[in-house]
């Protein structure tokens, strides 16, 4: 029978098959595995020191600072209770509250189509220091930038949730605006293209006929 590793135990038993040559390469989930090791078992025991949310230091300790305290107590005939079936811990991101309180009051954001599409070098953007970069299209300035700035806001520069919000929705909507002024120049100019060459066509179709007039009065005049 094949040695089975236990769950906690199988990136290093993986590691020693590589180290002796056993295994040419590492399986695809090895690098999984080793950032977000298992426990022993998938839903009883987890490791709670592993960050599965992908935040960063800062945001941890933002995150940690406050959480508010949660008092519990246990009633005495909860003891002869029967245990609760176990479940896997949420997944909580620090910007889910952010993002709901901002597509509350900005329900049309959601109708805006967004671009999965990465950019050119293959990497997405992580800089938020500033909600429109220096380069970047007013286009590009979605609901997810927002949050995330406003998200900068409350960790490196310590303002209230509420104070974040104020300062990157103000900045949003001077976007929005420049945004829209840009459309708008865009399509007047569009729309004076069209207008001059339709001018242009109907001068052109003007002389043609006069041209024809003339030499019509032309000939009458030698015969």
């Amino acid at each position: 029978m094949a040695y089975r590793a236990p769950p906690a135990e199988l990136s290093k038993h993986v590691s020693r098959l590589l180290k002796g040559k056993l295994l040419k390469k590492p399986p695809t989930w090895f690098a999984a595995v080793n950032a977000v090791p298992p426990g022993p078992s998938i839903i009883r025991s987890q490791n709670p020191e592993v960050n599965i949310t992908g935040q960063s230091a800062s945001e941890q300790q933002f995150i940690q600072a406050n959480r508010p305290t949660v008092h519990t107590s246990v009633r005495h005939k909860q003891k002869n209770l029967k245990t609760k079936a176990p479940k896997p811990r949420s997944i909580v991101y620090p910007e889910d509250r952010l993002r709901r309180q901002f597509y509350k009051d900005h329900p049309f954001e959601l109708q805006r189509p967004k671009l999965l599409v990465e950019t050119t070098d293959g990497i997405n953007r992580t800089d938020f220091s500033q909600l429109l970069l220096p380069g970047m299209n007013p286009a590009q300035v979605d609901g997810e930038a927002v949050i995330k700035y406003q998200l900068h806001l409350m960790v490196t520069e310590n303002l209230t949730e509420r104070q974040a919000y104020a300062k990157s929705t103000s900045e949003f909507y001077a976007i929005r605006a420049q945004e829209e002024a840009e459309k708008r120049l865009a399509q007047s100019k569009i729309t004076n293209v069209f207008e001059a060459l339709a001018a242009k066509k109907q001068t052109q179709r003007t002389l043609h006929h006069e041209e024809k007039i003339i030499a019509a009065n032309r000939l009458k005049m030698t015969e």
